[in-house]
C-alpha cells in the first residue's frame, strides 16, 4: 500500500476514532513493526542459498549495504562479518525494535543514504513512516532526511522548500536545513537553530554578497528595492533572525544546554520558518 493509510470502516462510520499523527520523539511498536517490515521485504528480495554452507547469503546491492552497516554504522570488526542474512536481520531487528527512536533513525538514514541503497526502498519507506503515523517524513530531493513534522501539511512545506533551494542550485541552505533536521533528532535544540538560521543566511549571501560582512539586513534592503515586500515582513523576518543571533541570543549561548527557552518546539518552528523564509527569499528575488 502506498500513499495516505485509507480509512476503516469503523474509523469512516463514526465507530472509533480517526487515527492521529504521533508526537515527536514517539515511535511505539506498530510503527518499529511498519519500518522492519519494510527492511524485512527488501532483505527477502535480495538473497541466494548457499549450497556449502547451508545458509542465506545475502546479494547486491545488500551484500554491500549489509558489510557497510556492519563496519562503519555499528562500528564492528569486518572480519567477524558474514554475508549471512540472518546477520543482518538480526542486527537490524534488535535496532528497530528496542533501541531509542533516534538510534532507529540513525540507522534508517544510513541506509537510505547508502549509494547503493535501491529506490524502491525510499520510497517503501516513507510509506512506511505515513502508514506508521509517524511525526516524521522523508525528504528525497537530496541525500535521504528523516525530518520532523508536527503536522503532514508542516512536513510537506519544508520539503517542498529543499526542493525549491536544490532545484536553484541553493545546495549550501538544503544542506543547513538537513543538518537542522538530524540535530533536531540528536535533541540539539540550539544546534539546530543554528543550522536553521544559516540556510536563511546563505540564500541572503546569494542575494547580495555584502551579507557576509554587513548583515541579512543589506539583503533584505537590497531585495525590497527590486522586489516590493511589505516592509512589515521585512523586519518580522529581521526580528526573528535577531532572536537567534543577538549576543544573549541562541546563536551565542551554544554552551548553555540546560537553557529551559531552548528546546524541541522552538527547534521545529525555527526549522520550518527558516526554510520558508529561505525559499521566499529566493523565490522574491528570482522573480526579478
Amino acid at each position: 500500500m502506498t500513499g495516505t493509510p485509507l480509512l476503516t470502516f469503523s474509523q469512516t462510520h463514526g465507530y472509533e476514532s480517526l487515527p492521529e499523527l504521533l508526537r515527536l520523539e514517539e515511535l511505539p511498536q506498530k510503527a518499529r513493526i511498519h519500518i522492519i517490515n519494510t527492511l524485512t521485504q527488501l532483505v527477502e528480495s535480495h538473497w541466494r542459498w548457499n549450497n556449502n554452507t547451508h545458509h542465506r547469503e545475502l546479494v547486491a546491492p545488500l551484500l554491500t549495504i549489509s558489510r557497510d552497516v556492519y563496519m562503519d554504522h555499528y562500528g564492528r570488526q569486518l572480519a567477524r562479518w558474514t554475508p549471512e542474512l540472518a546477520l543482518f536481520h538480526s542486527l537490524v531487528e534488535a535496532t528497530v525494535m528496542h533501541d531509542k527512536f533516534h538510534k532507529v533513525f540513525d540507522l534508517v538514514q544510513y541506509i537510505l543514504r547508502h549509494p547503493y541503497c535501491p529506490g524502491t526502498l525510499i520510497v517503501g519507506m516513507k510509506t512506511a513512516f505515513a502508514n506508521g503515523r509517524i511525526a516524521y517524513s522523508i525528504d528525497d530531493s537530496g541525500p535521504p532526511t528523516i525530518i520532523p513534522m508536527v503536522t503532514p501539511q508542516e512536513g510537506n512545506a519544508i520539503s517542498s522548500s529543499l526542493k525549491q533551494l536544490a532545484d536553484a542550485g541553493l545546495g549550501g541552505s538544503a544542506s543547513h536545513l538537513r543538518k537542522s533536521s538530524e540535530c533536531i533528532n540528536r535533541r540539539e535544540w540550539a544546534d539546530s537553530i543554528r543550522e536553521s538560521i544559516h540556510a536563511v543566511e546563505s540564500v541572503a549571501m546569494k542575494i547580495d554578497p555584502e551579507v557576509k560582512t554587513k548583515g541579512l539586513k543589506v539583503a533584505l534592503q537590497s531585495l525590497k528595492e527590486q522586489v516590493d515586500h511589505h516592509t512589515a515582513l521585512q523586519q518580522a523576518i529581521l526580528k526573528l533572525y535577531g532572536y537567534a543571533s543577538d549576543e544573549k541570543g541562541i546563536r551565542h549561548a551554544l554552551q548553555d544546554k540546560s537553557n529551559p527557552r531552548v528546546g524541541m518546539d522552538e527547534a521545529v518552528f525555527m526549522l520550518g520558518t527558516c526554510a520558508s523564509i529561505a525559499s521566499y527569499l529566493w523565490r522574491k528575488h528570482s522573480a526579478t
